[in-house]
C-alpha cells in the first residue's frame, strides 16, 4: 500500500511539472534559441522526423499529404520507417485497428485523399518493409510503397530479413529518445505532431518561421472543430440525448466535454454524462512518455479552442473516489452536467485538489448541492457499480478509452472527431 501512494504521489507531481513546463515562456524561448542555432548558424535546411508505420492507416493519410507540405514550405522531411506502436502503449490493439481503419477513411473523405477497404495482407506487408529498407527514403518512394502495400498491388513478395528488423528496432528506440510511441508523427524542434489532425499545429509553426515558400502564408489543414451553424436544425426528438463518456483524469476528456457542452448548448440538446474510472485505477498501464504527449498535445489543443487550461491537479486515486460518490447525487438533483463541469475545473483551471473531502464539500454548496444529503445518497447508490457499468458501455461501443460520445447511432472516439456527431445532429452524416 505504501508503494503504491508513492507512485501515485510521483506521477501527481511529473504531471504537474508536464504542464507547468509546457506553458512555459522557458521552454518556447528554448525551442526558439534550438532552432536559430540549427538553421541560422549552421546554416542548414531545418529537418522535420516523420515517424510511418507501413500498417497504420493514419501513416497512409500523412504520407500522401507529404508532397504537399514539401511543395509549400522550406522544410526536409526524414522519413523513418517504424513496425507499430510500442508494445503495451495501445490498450486494445484489435479494437484500436478497427476504429482507425474506419477514421482514417473520415479523414479521407475530408481531403480526397484514397479510401482502404482493408488493412494489408502480412506478405504484402512484409515486401513492402523489404522494399523500403531497399530504396531510397524519398517522398515519392514512399508514397509508392504505400500504395503497394495497402492495395496488395506486388507481383512478386518477399519475407522479413534481420536488416529490416534491426532498421526499424533503431528508429523505434529513436522515436521513444525523442518523446514519443506512435506512427504518422512528426518532430520538428522539440515538438510533436500526430497525423493530419496536427498538421495544422504544425503548419503554424512553419509559416512563423517563416519557411512558407510563398507569401502571404496560409494554412491548408484546418482543424476539425464544430461548426454551430446559426441556421442548422437538429435533427432530434426530444428524448434523444448526446452521450459523453469521459475520466476527469484524462485532459482529452475535459476538452471534449467543454466542446460537447457547446454542442448541446447550441442544439439544445442535453448532456449525459457519464464518468469511467482513469486507466490507471483500471490496472491499466499509461506509461510516463503516453503521459507527456498527451499532457503537451492537451495544452497547445485547448489554447487553439479557447479552453481554459492553466493546472493539473491530479485527482487520482482520492480525488476521483471523492468526486465520483457524489455524481449520481448531483445526477439526481438534475445538476450532473454542471458537477461534471465544476470537477474538470478544479483540476484543469482552478487548481483545487480533489483528495481533500472539504474541497469536493465546497463545490457542492455552490452548486446548492445538499452535501451531507449527497453522502447519504453515495451509500445506497455505489459510484463503483455504475463506473463499471459506463465502462462496459464503451466497451461495447468497440471503444478501449475516453473520451467517447454517442448520438443515436454514430458513437466516435476522441475529442478531435465530435464534428461527426454534429454532422449527426444536423442530419449529414457522411455514408460509408
Amino acid at each position: 500500500m505504501y508503494i503504491i501512494k508513492e507512485l501515485i504521489i510521483l506521477t501527481k507531481t511529473l504531471a504537474w511539472i508536464a504542464v507547468k513546463w509546457l506553458q512555459s515562456d522557458a521552454r518556447r524561448l528554448f525551442l526558439k534559441l534550438r532552432y536559430n542555432i540549427y538553421v541560422g548558424w549552421r546554416k542548414k535546411k531545418p529537418i522535420a522526423e516523420v515517424y510511418l508505420s507501413l500498417n497504420d492507416p493514419y501513416s497512409y493519410m500523412l504520407v500522401q499529404v507529404l508532397p504537399l507540405m514539401s511543395q509549400r514550405f522550406n522544410v526536409e522531411f526524414k522519413l523513418l520507417l517504424l513496425n507499430d506502436n510500442i508494445p503495451g502503449m495501445a490498450d486494445n490493439v484489435k479494437l484500436w485497428r478497427a476504429w482507425a481503419l474506419k477514421d482514417a477513411n473520415n479523414i479521407a473523405k475530408q481531403y480526397g485523399l484514397n479510401i482502404i477497404g482493408k488493412m494489408p495482407t502480412s506478405e504484402a506487408l512484409q515486401t513492402g518493409q523489404q522494399l523500403w529498407q531497399l530504396n531510397k527514403k524519398s517522398l515519392e518512394n514512399a508514397m509508392q510503397i504505400f500504395q503497394q502495400t495497402w492495395f496488395d498491388e506486388f507481383e512478386d513478395y518477399y519475407r522479413f530479413s534481420t536488416p529490416v528488423i534491426t532498421h526499424q528496432i533503431k528508429n523505434q528506440m529513436r522515436q521513444t529518445a525523442k518523446g514519443h510511441y506512435m506512427p504518422a508523427t512528426i518532430y520538428f524542434f522539440g515538438d510533436w505532431y500526430w497525423g493530419l489532425d496536427r498538421l495544422d499545429h504544425f503548419e503554424q509553426r512553419l509559416i512563423t518561421l517563416n519557411l512558407a515558400k510563398q507569401s502571404p502564408a496560409e494554412a491548408y489543414f484546418q482543424k476539425n472543430t464544430l461548426k454551430l451553424a446559426a441556421n442548422a436544425q437538429p435533427n432530434a426528438e426530444e428524448h434523444e440525448s448526446i452521450e459523453v463518456f469521459v475520466s476527469i483524469r484524462s485532459p482529452y476528456s475535459y476538452l471534449g466535454f467543454k466542446q460537447a457542452q457547446m454542442l448541446s448548448q447550441h442544439y439544445q440538446i442535453p448532456l449525459v454524462i457519464k464518468p469511467v474510472l482513469p486507466m490507471l485505477m483500471r490496472g491499466l498501464p499509461l506509461p510516463e512518455i503516453k503521459q507527456r504527449y498527451i499532457f503537451s498535445d492537451s495544452v497547445r489543443e485547448a489554447k487553439s479552442l479557447d479552453i481554459p487550461f492553466h493546472h493539473f491537479t491530479d485527482p487520482l486515486g482520492d480525488g476521483v473516489m471523492n468526486s465520483y460518490r457524489l455524481f449520481s447525487y448531483a445526477e439526481h438533483k438534475n445538476k450532473a452536467e454542471a458537477y461534471i463541469q465544476a470537477i474538470f475545473e478544479a483540476v484543469y483551471v482552478k487548481n483545487i485538489d480533489l483528495a481533500h473531502q472539504a474541497n469536493v464539500e465546497r463545490i457542492c454548496q455552490q452548486l446548492e448541492l445538499d452535501y451531507i444529503e449527497a453522502l447519504k445518497y453515495a451509500d445506497e447508490h455505489d459510484w463503483q457499480s455504475w463506473a463499471d457499468e459506463n465502462q462496459q458501455e464503451v466497451t461495447n461501443m468497440n471503444f478501449w478509452g475516453v473520451p467517447c460520445f454517442r448520438y443515436k447511432n454514430t458513437a466516435v472516439w476522441g475529442q478531435d472527431r465530435l464534428w461527426l456527431i454534429e454532422n449527426e445532429v444536423v442530419g449529414e452524416t457522411q455514408k460509408d
